[in-house]
């Protein structure tokens, strides 16, 4: 009986890594969900400050002052066989955490990326879908 319970536990054990393991060989995609500007009071000098939504947080080793990467995933077109070869991602900005909860985050642009090392993007800013990688 006693080797009955340590075949079922060792599967049980085998099982969840399996999950563990699949969950980690997909690599979670964290990205920009939302962004927030504030209101232009129409005061000279004065940009107001925009605010990036992202879902990666404290679960994820996420704190404040935390730096995030900023990645632009992009599809690439084969023109000589006119089809899509495959998707693309080249890092684009810097964000700094100003803001973090369990599973999600608030940053501001620490930097973009000089624009002579990265490809051509248009618009060239933060926006919704791009992913974020902690630091």
């Amino acid at each position: 009986m006693r080797w009955l319970w340590m075949i079922m536990v060792s599967s049980l054990a085998l099982a969840l890594g399996s999950i563990v393991y699949s969950a980690e060989s997909r690599g979670a995609d964290f990205m920009v969900y939302s962004v927030y500007r504030g209101v232009d009071l129409g005061i000279t000098g004065e940009q107001p400050q925009k605010d990036y939504f992202v879902s990666i947080g404290s679960d994820n080793g996420v704190r404040v002052g935390a730096q995030l990467e900023v990645i632009r995933k992009v599809p690439s077109y084969d023109v000589t066989n006119q089809k899509l070869f495959r998707d693309l991602a080249f890092p684009i900005a810097k964000l700094k955490v100003i803001h973090v909860e369990n599973n999600a985050a608030i940053a501001r642009l620490d930097k973009m990326h000089p624009a002579d090392s990265t490809p051509v993007i248009s618009p060239r800013a933060v926006m919704v879908g791009d992913l974020v990688r902690a630091r």
